[in-house]
């Protein structure tokens, strides 16, 4: 018997579900229950395009974290793939967190109280209410907001965190480890992801086009992973694809002298070395490529159901 599966009897394994709104903090706050950081995190709203596994042990319980994509209006194809697959996960979880931001108004939740409210297949003894970004509000108005979700959040459980300094989020993961069903775990103990590295590196690059360019053009560029190769010093040479939908937006990513496409491979470089702990070449090339997020090759990459 491999050594990660324990009795049965004894052990704890489950699945837990992390909805919310756009940039709300989901990705930050499965970034610091794992303790390292897998799901890539900017200022901007729907960044997380796909669902993001992370896996953490406490003591004899095996928990499998699910970031998912921002729950929001979709508009074009590959958002309503995004929030579907978003929703999918609850069905299966063991666990769901609702997570809501407290320096924002209960009502720019709408959408998803409006589907809690709608929904029969929530059970309230898995819904777990978190309450993200305590430390940019003052005791009253958390209070306040706290009070609200409570009236409109069937619920057993409120945590009040803030995902980016950690306050709150030890509680939070105890419980987790606590309520999850007894069950074999499926995970090696030091596995903290099932991600492919080819992914995650893409995601790296992702990460990076979206804090350096501004606007719509994050959202209307991808990133593939076109090529991997081991060399024989033990470095590793990955190319890079990114696709846009247009030659003046190729002009724009690629920047003057190729500022741009430059820092962007710098910063990717360094983050991808250190995930892998060698040496990196890394090349990033620019194709336009009209209707990529149309294009059902994409959405199978990120796991994504094409007719939604």
């Amino acid at each position: 018997m491999n050594e990660f599966i324990m009795d049965k009897i004894e052990s704890k394994f489950g699945y837990v579900s992390v909805i919310g709104a756009t940039n709300v903090g989901k990705s930050t706050l499965l970034n610091n229950l794992i303790g390292q950081k897998i799901s890539i995190v900017t200022r901007k709203k729907q960044t997380t395009r796909n669902k993001i596994i992370g896996i953490f042990c406490e003591k004899k319980s095996q928990v499998v974290i699910i970031d998912t994509p921002g729950i929001f209006q979709p508009k074009r194809k590959l958002d309503r793939a995004m929030v579907a697959a978003a929703w999918s996960t609850i069905n299966d979880a063991d666990l769901i967190i609702i997570m809501l931001e407290a320096n924002k108004t209960i009502e720019s939740n709408t959408l998803i109280l409006k589907h809690l409210k709608e929904s029969r297949s929530i059970d309230k003894k898995k819904l777990i209410c978190v309450i993200n970004k305590i430390d940019l509000v003052r005791k009253d108005n958390l209070l306040y907001f706290m009070n609200e979700a409570r009236a409109l959040i069937n619920s057993e459980e409120f945590f009040l965190i803030s995902a980016l300094n950690g306050d709150g989020v030890k509680d939070l993961k105890s419980h987790l480890s606590n309520n999850i069903p007894l069950g074999v775990w499926l995970y090696p103990k030091d596995q903290i992801t099932d991600i492919p590295y080819r992914l995650l590196a893409s995601e790296i690059v992702r990460e990076k086009l979206m804090n350096v360019l501004h606007q719509e053009l994050p959202y209307e560029l991808a990133v593939e992973t076109e090529s991997w190769n081991e060399l024989d010093d033990n470095s590793i040479r990955i190319d890079m694809l990114v696709y846009v939908n247009k030659l003046g937006q190729k002009k724009i990513l690629i920047g003057s002298n190729g500022s741009n496409i430059k820092k962007i491979g710098t910063m990717a470089r360094k983050e991808i070395k250190d995930m892998l702990g060698k040496n990196v070449h890394l090349f990033i090339y620019v194709k336009v490529q009209n209707n990529w997020d149309n294009n059902p090759n994409y959405f199978k990459t990120l796991g994504l159901k094409y007719n939604v």
